[in-house]
C-alpha cells in the first residue's frame, strides 16, 4: 500500500508543544515554543529558539530559532553566547559542531570579553575545550584599538597573535605591519602591556593550529 507523498511527508515529521527541556548530546535545550521533530533524520527544529547549556565547557547560548541534529551539531540564528572565561559573542548565524567541540559564527560577529571591548569580523570560531577565540576575515575591536586580518586570542594566558596587514593604536603603542607579519599581545585587563612584532616560533607555537 502506497500514501500520497504530502501524507508521507507528513508522517516523518512530529510537532511537539510545550517548553519542557531536552537533552542532546551534552546540551540541556529549553524551547520557548513548539517542537518539530524529524522522524526520518532524528533533527528537532525550534522555530521560535530557546536557550542551550552546555554543563561541561560552561556555555550558554540563546538564539531565536534551534535547529538540532543529537550528538552532531546545533545550528541557532540570531544567537548569543557566554563562555565560561567570560567572553560573549552574538552573531546571525552559529553552529556547534558538537563532535570537533567548536563554535563556528558567520555573516557579521561581535565579540567581547575583559580583555577585548567590541571585536568585530566576518567569522569567528570559538574551541570549546581550548578557550581560544579565532576572529577572521579582516578584524577590528574597540579596546584596544586595532586592525588585522585576523586575531587569535587566549583567555587563559591573556595573550593574541595579531595577522598582517595590522595596525595598533593605543597611548604610546602604535605599530602596522604589512600582510604576513605576526603581532604577539600581551593584556593587562583591556590594555595591551606588551607586544612583540616578531614573535619567535615557540612564543607562537600554541597559537599556530588556529593562524590557518
Amino acid at each position: 500500500m502506497s500514501f500520497p507523498r504530502p501524507l508521507l511527508l507528513a508522517a516523518l515529521a512530529l510537532t511537539l508543544g510545550g517548553a519542557q527541556a531536552l537533552t542532546f548530546g551534552g546540551l540541556t535545550i529549553t524551547p520557548r515554543g513548539e517542537q518539530r521533530l524529524n522522524l526520518e533524520t532524528g533533527a528537532t527544529d525550534l522555530p521560535q529558539g530557546g536557550a542551550a547549556t552546555d554543563a561541561r565547557s560552561g556555555l550558554n547560548l540563546t538564539a531565536e530559532r534551534l535547529n538540532l541534529l543529537p550528538g552532531q551539531t546545533l545550528n541557532a540564528q540570531r544567537a548569543t553566547v557566554t563562555t565560561k572565561q567570560g567572553g560573549t559573542l552574538k552573531a546571525p548565524q552559529l553552529t556547534y559542531d558538537l563532535k570537533a567541540g567548536t563554535v563556528t559564527a558567520s555573516g557579521g560577529v561581535t565579540y567581547s570579553d575583559a580583555r577585548l571591548r567590541g571585536l568585530s569580523a566576518p567569522t569567528l570560531t570559538l574551541n570549546v575545550k581550548t578557550g581560544f577565540v579565532t576572529a577572521s576575515g579582516g578584524v577590528k575591536a574597540q579596546t584596544p584599538a586595532l586592525s588585522g586580518a585576523a586575531l587569535v586570542f587566549d583567555p587563559s594566558t591573556m595573550q593574541a597573535v595579531l595577522t598582517g596587514p595590522y595596525r595598533v593604536n593605543q597611548g604610546t603603542l602604535k605599530v602596522d605591519a604589512p600582510a604576513g607579519g605576526r603581532l604577539l599581545l600581551v593584556f593587562g585587563g583591556n590594555r595591551v602591556v606588551r607586544a612583540t612584532e616578531q614573535p619567535d616560533a615557540d612564543s607562537l607555537a600554541r597559537f599556530t593550529p588556529y593562524l590557518k
